[in-house]
């Protein structure tokens, strides 16, 4: 068996997730990881999974089964794939919403060499108001460089922030 990564996208309707994972398992795929988010309307997911098919053939298996629900779909090979660094930190960043928020934060943990592992954002509040929430999970072996660099591009950009350390026992 090999890994491949797939990635299914489209407008959001109930039994996608249902029709992706149902041909991936009757094709005796494994699910071995997944994330899946919904953003404005538009439905999202990424997939890791053990099989034996080619990257070709199961996507025009997943195609062919879930044609009526309009999903655009991607498979390749992951072999060689670093498996990624497991979280050290999460960082909580919150302010008045406006440009350049994730790229001046995301900018200054790449000056550092720290690897954004989850990253997640929302507006909230209401329109006359909104407020800016980014949450990063992220992994690093310098915490003093990423507190410095973090506290310099919240500072700049006048948002808050709250880095803290991830406890691997009660993650």
């Amino acid at each position: 068996m090999h890994e491949l990564a797939v990635t299914a996208i489209g407008t959001d309707r109930p039994g996608i997730v249902a029709a992706v994972t149902r041909i991936l398992h009757e094709r005796g795929g494994n699910l071995e990881d997944s994330a899946m988010t919904i953003l404005g309307g538009q439905f999202a997911i990424v997939l890791l999974v053990a099989t034996e098919d080619a990257p070709d053939a199961l996507r025009d298996a997943l195609q062919q089964a879930t044609a009526e629900l309009g999903l655009t779909i991607s498979v390749c090979r992951t072999e060689g794939a670093d498996q990624g660094a497991d979280p050290t930190h999460l960082l909580s960043v919150y302010g008045a919403d406006r440009p350049g928020i994730v790229a001046g934060v995301t900018g200054a943990l790449a000056e550092v060499g720290a690897n954004i592992v989850d990253l997640e954002t929302q507006v909230i509040g209401d329109s006359e108001q909104p407020v800016y929430a980014m949450l990063i999970e992220l992994a690093t072996d310098d915490d003093h460089a990423v507190a410095g660099a973090i506290a310099g591009a919240c500072e700049e950009l006048g948002v808050d922030h709250t880095l803290r350390t991830i406890d691997a026992e009660t993650y």
